[in-house]
This record gives C-alpha cells, structure tokens and sequence, in this order.
C-alpha cells in the first residue's frame, strides 16, 4: 500500500532505526518536535504492513485521552483511514481491517500492566513511569518498545537504557525538526530563553537540564477518596489565564487535593454560575484579593470566600513539608507539578519561581498556607 505521509525527519529517523533492529528507540525532545506525532505516524504505517498488536501507554487515562489518542485517531481520519465500525470505544482500541490491533489504556491499572501480550509497545511521556511499571510492560512486549519525553528530569531509569547501544537507540529532536509548525509557535519555543535558561535547554532544545529546578518532586497520586473531617477550597483567578479551583482535604498530617475547574476566559458570573454547581457546602474558598469585582459576586452568591496569604517563599515551604497526595485524574494539576520550576542559569539555582504552569499550584498554595495559619497551628506559624 502506497501512503502519502506529510513526516518530519524524526519518522525517517524512527523508521531507519527500527530497519537497523533496535529494541527501544528513545524519543528525547523539546516541545513540539513531532515526536510522538511522528511515532503514531509509524505505528499506523506498521500496523498497515502486516498484522501486529500494539499498546499505547501513558501513566493516566485523562492525559493519555486528551494528548496522544485524541492525535491517533486524528491521523487516521487524515489519511482517511478511520472506520467508526473498527473503534472499539469502551476498550479503547482500534481494528484495522487486516486484523492489527492498537489499545491504548493508563499504567494506574494494575490489570492491563499484567495482561495480554503485544508485539510493539509505546510509552508516551515515559519519564512518568517507575521502572517497575515499565518493566511489567517489557516483559509482555515481544517486539520494539517506542519512548518518548522531554528531558525534564537530570536523572532517570530512561538514561539506563542507553548503557547498551547494541539495544537502544537516542533520537533527539527540537521544533527545528518540524517544518509544519507556524511562526508563532516558533517564536513562543524560543522566546523560552528569555524565560530560563533550563526551561530553553529543556523544551526548546531537547536536552537534559543542567541542575534539577523543580520546586515540587515529593507528591503522590491517590485512586479512591478518603475519609476527612476538614477541607477547604484553593481559588485561583484567570481570564487570559485558566481560572483553576482545587479541593484541599486533611486526613491526619496528609493531604488530598483534587483539581474541579480549571477553564479561561471566564467572567465573574461565569465563575459564580460553574462555583454553584461544584461547590455545595460552605467551607472556605481561599482566593487572590486582587480582583474585587469577582469577590463581590461570590459573596453576595453566598459563597465562603476569604483572601489568600500571598506570600510565595513561605507557601510553598509549607507545601514542601506537606505530605500532599493528588487525585490520580487531575491531570493539570500533574503536568503544573512536573514543570513548575526556579529559575536558574548554568548551575545557579535562584530564588525564585518561573511564572509559567502555576495557575492550579497557586490555588493549591493559597488553600494550604492560608487554611493552616488561619487554622492558628502554633507549631506550623512558629517553624515559618
């Protein structure tokens, strides 16, 4: 069969190294680099040539929805390939008409990581499994195991792999590898290094950063919501920006938190009209005082609302010595904690934070700070 396929180098890169026998071919690039775009685009191709099962992995179901399996399916239609009749929708899985097959499920079931075998596997954003995750899934693959992710992390089970080049193969790639991308794009990737210098190394130049700027690196993922007595609410305020609520509850010394709004462009009665339908209780809402014209209409919509202590450094002290747990499905709130950075240049690390992918960790900052000091927990106020 004949495909005309509008590739970027990184699928000719792909399909050269999977021809030369590799098992794992390490996708390691930028943002928008096409690489898991190119690597959908080889999997389609492969799955046309003959009959192979593939899996298509990511550590959540919602991320995994919204990213990858939203652009497959977009291919498909593209090449005007997609038949409703082959989409299996409640199994996430997709029939060719030769009989390959293409699932794609989360890493958080225990179920699918010890279940049937495959001929190929792709872990898309690997950096978000343990190895022991990864491993389960090898063990089941018979064929290639595709990777991709953005070198955020300076040390990684990933960079494991590479210690036997006879096996792995490191294709790196930046937006200069994709030619379909539009001027603004570009100009937004590179303007980065006017941002932070490791923030550019990272995700506009595919590489490793020089020195781990990440403020967050200790919270956890939980499944089923506890039991709790005591909760609040983080409120954080945005138009151009996401305007972006959270759910604090406490459980002894830890914490939970669930992302519930997270949407731009919202007005103030926008916001009173969506606040009445996810939140029915009176618990307090933590929120910037900054914009009184939104405070005003929640008051008077009779919701709890109360300002927010503000200060950066000693919220997010307090986060760190916080034993925080994140619903498994907030799936903003994740990818804010994998990226929200200090700034930094060369091997200096500064004092300060990047205001880039903090809009949901604001809201999570306002409610636990806020909540424990207006709490009057001596301890908590005598430590900061």
């Amino acid at each position: 069969m004949n495909l005309e396929i509008n590739a970027t180098p990184v699928f000719e890169m792909n399909w050269e190294a999977l021809h030369k026998g590799y098992r794992y071919l390490l996708n390691q690039g930028g943002s928008r680099s096409s690489k898991s775009y190119s690597l959908l685009q080889l999997i389609i191709t492969l799955c046309l040539k003959s009959k192979i099962s593939i899996s298509i992995v990511r550590q959540s179901f919602p991320s995994l929805r919204a990213s990858i399996m939203r652009d497959f399916f977009e291919i498909l239609k593209e090449m005007n390939l997609y038949q409703e009749t082959n989409h299996h929708k409640t199994e996430h899985t997709y029939f060719f008409k030769n009989g390959s097959s293409v699932e794609f499920f989360a890493t958080d079931s225990e179920q699918k990581i010890r279940g049937r075998k495959r001929d190929i596997l792709y872990c898309n954003e690997a950096n978000e499994l343990s190895f022991e995750v990864f491993n389960q899934l090898v063990l089941r693959t018979s064929g290639q195991v595709f990777i991709d992710f953005n070198p955020s992390d300076t040390e990684h089970w990933i960079y494991d792999l590479l210690k036997d080049e006879s096996k792995t193969v490191l294709i790196k790639s930046t937006y200069k590898d994709n030619p379909f991308l539009s001027k603004e794009q570009v100009e937004y990737i590179e303007n980065l290094i006017n941002v932070d210098e490791n923030y550019y190394k990272i995700y506009a130049l595919g590489e490793r950063p020089t020195a781990s700027t990440r403020v967050y690196s200790h919270f956890k993922q939980y499944v089923d919501e506890p039991e709790y007595t005591d909760w609040c609410y983080g409120l954080d305020f945005g138009y151009t920006h996401n305007t972006a609520l959270v759910k604090i509850m406490y459980v002894g010394s830890k914490i939970y938190v669930k992302e519930i709004l997270f949407e731009g462009k919202l007005t103030a009665v926008d916001l009173k009209n969506k606040l009445s339908f996810l939140i029915e209780d009176k618990k307090p809402i933590y929120c910037d005082w900054a914009r009184p014209e939104v405070i005003e209409e929640l008051k008077r919509a009779g919701f709890n609302v109360k300002e927010a202590i503000k200060d950066v450094k000693a919220g997010i002290n307090c986060i760190k010595s916080s034993d925080i747990y994140i619903y498994h499905e907030s799936t903003n709130l994740l990818k804010e904690y994998k990226l929200y950075s200090w700034k930094s240049k060369g091997d200096v690390i500064y004092d300060e934070v990047i205001k880039l992918n903090d809009d949901l960790l604001d809201a999570l900052r306002y409610g636990v700070y806020s909540h424990k000091k207006k709490k009057g927990n001596v301890e908590f106020l005598k430590f900061y």
